[in-house]
């Protein structure tokens, strides 16, 4: 009972107040981050039980998911890095003619930042479906004139419903 509370009180409840706090989809990555390094104060024995749990609910951990938390980074290079790889998906992209296969990548319960949370070479990588309205140019453009992304339409979707 009273790892039960502990963990309400260490990982839960701050998890939840952050999600509330902070709850567009730009964010959802490093909310998951958060939980996991809350979560490694416990023993082995509990990470064992809750690790396969967070693994088969790391919906924000998706290629897609992740690219729309580094595109709002505060770093730069995190954006550019970003950027590129959404140019680089809609360029090996196959014709619309295709429903996509949601996946979950395996995380990385080792990483040290929610970017490094996903093997990006081991993944396939598709272009956020709600930034399809802007153009490689425009996406380019806007990361190196460096245009603050709170304006953009989807930070106003929630990340938990």
């Amino acid at each position: 009972m009273i790892t039960l509370v502990v963990f309400i009180l260490r990982v839960y409840a701050p998890s939840w107040f952050r999600i509330k706090v902070h709850h567009s989809i730009k964010h959802g990555a490093r909310h998951l981050r958060h939980f996991i390094i809350s979560s490694r104060y416990l023993s082995k024995k509990y990470r064992d039980i809750i690790e396969p749990v967070i693994s088969r609910n790391a919906y924000f951990e998706a290629p897609k998911n992740m690219l729309l938390a580094m595109l709002t980074d505060e770093r730069c290079h995190i954006r550019t890095l970003a950027g590129r790889r959404i140019i680089k998906a809609r360029a090996i992209g196959l014709d619309g003619n295709w429903v996509r296969r949601f996946v979950i990548p395996a995380v990385n319960f080792r990483a040290k930042n929610y970017v490094d949370l996903i093997d990006w070479q081991a993944c396939n990588a598709t272009p956020p479906t709600v930034l399809r309205h802007i153009s490689c140019h425009e996406l380019l453009k806007m990361i190196q004139d460096d245009v603050p992304m709170d304006g953009w339409d989807f930070i106003k979707l929630p990340s938990h419903t």
